[in-house]
């Protein structure tokens, strides 16, 4: 985050009383009034009335809420731009869209922003930071007491590093969450607008297999000999999804895919992102025609690199015919940005071209350990984020913050997390996609998305205080076991050479290391101690038995790995299932509750509720 904090020199008009300390509150008793102007904004009405409402919540004292008469009066709050000198020889045009402002001159305070959402965000900021305001959660939040209270001297300008911040969290999209943490999302919430027109592996949605895949199969990839415009199951299983890309030097496909994006965009004329982007696939166009532009911009020739995914090998091409093309679609939408994804195959930067100043490169982390910071720990991903940093600064990374295939599962990232987004600002990253668990529940959820949002506002911040203060205030008197767990995790977790704690992984893959035997046992006893410590504390002890979920998981993981091949089985229908040893089974009966209990949705991504896992635990292991 860009700030300047006690402007002294900047705002000479301030500088004979910014010493004075400003008494908004004094014994639950003020003599202020919140100004907006004359004609205010929604987000100048809004942050007028948050500031209200947490002002009576903190003090007991309900301060009016008057439209701006132009004559300056005494004991002012001033929100937005309303009409004082005060606020107009603020530095507008460097606060960006989201930007903002917390001024005292000693007889009035500032709180103003970008057009955007920057008002309300100084109005949050100033509760948090002046006042002691915190929102953790949803659900939890801490608004102090006070009698009295000051405001020192301060002329705070804030202006973010990124400028497009998503956490993909499912408690994260709450509204009154996303504008405290001042929070983009992709897609429309509640009263959060939409960035973003179309989001990611857009190629079928502009030219459709469907459509055009028996007519003009010279539209879609060739490769192994013949062009491949037919579909295939999706992930899922549940539906389909395109069997290849697109032909990108084929003259038609640039029309059909232009013409239907025109037509998306006169549907959401006001959204500014549009997504051209691979489908999600490697089987690229490899013609005569493709394969010369990705020859004659690839960084690597094929033979020199191949990049290892969860889905197999593929070269290090570069995106010559990826670029060629989306630049082609961008030169004609001039006042949108046209994102396209560097994703596996595309994902190398490529040399002798550059994208358009209106192509946003999307750049996915999907490859990366997550046990270490990306730079030390993925030096294929930091060298090629460095490579496309060093050819624009419209980049947005997609970065990958769990284990997706157990959502459950202990995954103790949360020290790379400061290190790979201060890496990322420091690259010419403009925007962060921190994808996060969308099902209710998961593991570290509630710290993991407050961390992300705090530090993609301010990559700067002090994590370890933050957690600590997240610790203390959540889990209460539970919190120094909680430490020690999350402490204990991390300790066992990095410093592993060659060792990779992947996306894709499960507990299982970590015996050796952060789920060995003796540190389950030691996890336990802090488990214990935590809900001893809280047992008279119903919302705490629910707290703590949430956070003892991962371990119960990874527990139950390991033993029916180890020991299932020795439990007796039965006969139900066509099924042959397993008969548990009574303590597995109260260990998995409790699990169960527990998810429940805590609204868990999912235990993978997408996939097995608690329901369906309590009653695949006990089916025979079959090639496990």
């Amino acid at each position: 985050m860009k700030s300047i904090v006690v402007l002294l020199l900047v705002f000479s008009f301030f500088s004979s009383s910014l010493a004075q300390e400003l008494t908004l509150v004094k014994n639950r008793k003020s003599d202020f009034t919140i100004i907006i102007p004359e004609q205010p904004t929604l987000e100048e009405i809004k942050g007028a009335k948050v500031l209200q409402h947490y002002l009576f919540r903190i003090a007991g004292v309900e301060l009016p809420v008057k439209k701006d008469s132009g004559l300056p009066g005494a004991n002012e709050i001033l929100i937005g731009k309303v009409n004082r000198p005060e606020t107009a020889q603020l530095p507008y045009d460097e606060m960006g869209k989201d930007g903002l402002y917390i001024g005292n001159n000693g007889k009035q305070l500032i709180l103003t922003g970008g057009p955007k959402k920057g008002v309300e965000y100084a109005v949050y900021t100033f509760l948090e930071q002046y006042l002691g305001c915190k929102k953790y959660t949803a659900t939890f939040e801490v608004v102090p007491q006070q009698k009295t209270i000051k405001i020192p001297q301060v002329a705070d300008l804030q202006v973010p590093d990124f400028s497009f911040r998503e956490v993909y969290y499912n408690h994260a999209y709450d509204p009154k969450f996303m504008d405290w943490h001042k929070l983009h999302s992709h897609t429309e919430r509640g009263e959060i607008p939409a960035e973003w027109g179309h989001w990611v592996h857009t190629f079928h949605s502009f030219l459709n297999p469907e459509e055009y895949g028996e007519s003009h199969p010279e539209y879609f990839s060739f490769y192994e000999g013949k062009r491949h415009p037919g579909l295939v199951p999706s992930w899922d299983g549940k539906s389909v999804q395109p069997e290849s890309q697109l032909c990108l030097t084929n003259p038609d496909v640039l029309e059909i895919v232009c013409e239907n994006l025109q037509k998306a965009i006169d549907e959401k004329p006001d959204a500014l992102y549009w997504s051209v982007s691979q489908n999600d696939n490697v089987n690229y166009c490899q013609c005569e025609h493709c394969a010369a532009l990705d020859a004659k911009y690839a960084a690597f020739a094929p033979e020199e690199k191949m990049y290892a995914t969860h889905s197999g090998e593929y070269p290090a091409l570069g995106m010559g015919s990826m670029l060629t093309f989306v630049n082609k679609v961008a030169e004609r939408f001039p006042d949108k940005i046209i994102s396209t994804l560097a994703y596996q195959y595309t994902r190398v930067p490529p040399k002798n071209i550059v994208p358009r100043e209106n192509v946003n490169i999307m750049l996915c982390s999907i490859e990366s350990t997550r046990n270490e910071p990306m730079e030390s720990g993925d030096p294929d991903f930091s060298n090629d984020l460095k490579g496309w940093g060093q050819i624009t600064d419209n980049i947005l990374v997609w970065d990958y913050n769990i284990q997706f295939a157990n959502l459950l599962a202990p995954f103790p990232n949360l020290r790379t997390l400061q290190p790979n987004i201060s890496f990322l600002r420091d690259n010419n990253v403009s925007a962060v996609f921190a994808q996060g668990n969308i099902q209710a529940g998961g593991e570290s959820a509630e710290i993991r998305a407050y961390l992300l949002a705090k530090l993609l506002w301010n990559p700067d911040l002090d994590a370890e205080k933050e957690m600590e203060d997240f610790w203390k205030a959540y889990y209460g008197k539970a919190a120094p076991y909680i430490k020690d767990y999350i402490s204990l995790l991390h300790e066992n977790n990095q410093g592993f050479t060659g060792r990779k704690m992947s996306i894709f992984g499960n507990p299982k893959q970590e015996k050796d290391s952060f789920l060995s035997p003796a540190l389950l046992s030691k996890y336990n006893e802090l488990f214990d101690k935590a809900e001893k410590a809280v047992r008279r504390n119903p919302e705490q002890l629910k707290r703590v038995k949430s956070a003892r979920l991962p371990v119960t998981f990874a527990m139950l993981e390991i033993i029916k790995e180890e020991e299932g091949g020795n439990w007796k089985t039965y006969q139900e229908g066509d099924q042959k299932k397993l008969k548990l040893p009574e303590e597995v089974s109260n260990l998995l009966y409790d699990f169960y509750f527990q998810c429940m209990d805590t609204e868990v949705s999912r235990l993978s991504e997408w996939h097995t509720t608690p329901k369906e896992y309590l009653r695949n635990y006990q089916l025979l292991i079959v090639n496990e």
